[in-house]
């Protein structure tokens, strides 16, 4: 079956698809291992450690956490290590690592096997060092050319994958259509996203209608400990 083909087949079958990483942590066990963000960053040979082991040098790292099957990057965050405080790592969550800070474009590419991994949607993600988390905005893109290792080949019976990388590096792999199946979902032919914080949507919301703007409503991050849930989109 040609791409086009296959990714309608499996676009047409969301619900069969379209899981959360928590509900995949139980209908595809033996895909655990994409979850151990730790564990995953050695298989690359990425400069990585659990807390509280400290890095070889000085400097800025990503701090996060081994496990986060709510996603959104929760936690993540950009921290300077001073290996001269012996003590500094035992001040963080045992459950975190420390890898890497790197600089880059974000991207965010859904792929399908289709006798190898075959990009068929990607964006980049803006967001600032100070909150990870809180994305400015997202832009659709073609797929950056970025070889994959061969070990995820071990992940084909998935059929669908999400890979997010800073630059070439991969930061995440998730058994889902992030982009398709995720943020992009209902936005048509949509080429930016910005996303509505709450904290700003009464503010802006008239004046991008005016502009043209629409809306999708897509609540998320509303946890206890985020104090400026995201309300859903703006695209066009």
């Amino acid at each position: 079956m040609d791409l086009k083909s296959l990714e309608k087949k499996i676009l047409d079958q969301q619900v069969q698809y379209d899981h959360d990483n928590h509900e995949m942590w139980d209908i595809k066990p033996e895909y655990r291992w994409t979850f151990n963000k730790l564990e995953l960053s050695y298989k690359l040979g990425y400069n990585v450690g659990p807390i509280p082991l400290l890095p070889k040098t000085s400097g800025y790292y990503c701090i996060r956490p081994i496990y986060n099957l709510t996603g959104l990057g929760l936690y993540a965050r950009k921290m300077y290590i001073d290996i001269e405080d012996k003590d500094v790592l035992f001040n963080l969550h045992p459950s975190e690592f420390w890898t890497e800070w790197w600089t880059g474009d974000h991207y965010s590419v859904d792929y399908i096997w289709n006798d190898k991994w075959r990009p068929i949607h990607a964006a980049i993600g803006v967001n600032n060092d100070d909150n990870l988390l809180k994305f400015e905005s997202w832009h659709k893109v073609d797929p950056p050319i970025i070889e994959l290792p061969d070990f995820l080949d071990d992940l084909k019976d998935n059929n669908i994958l999400n890979i997010e990388f800073i630059d070439s590096k991969i930061v995440e792999i998730h058994l889902r259509l992030g982009n398709l199946f995720g943020d992009w979902l209902g936005t048509d032919n949509a080429t930016i996203l910005i996303p509505a914080w709450a904290s700003k949507y009464r503010l802006e919301a008239e004046q991008r209608k005016k502009d043209g703007w629409k809306y999708k409503e897509d609540y998320d991050h509303g946890f206890s400990y985020i104090d400026d849930p995201r309300l859903g989109f703006w695209y066009k």
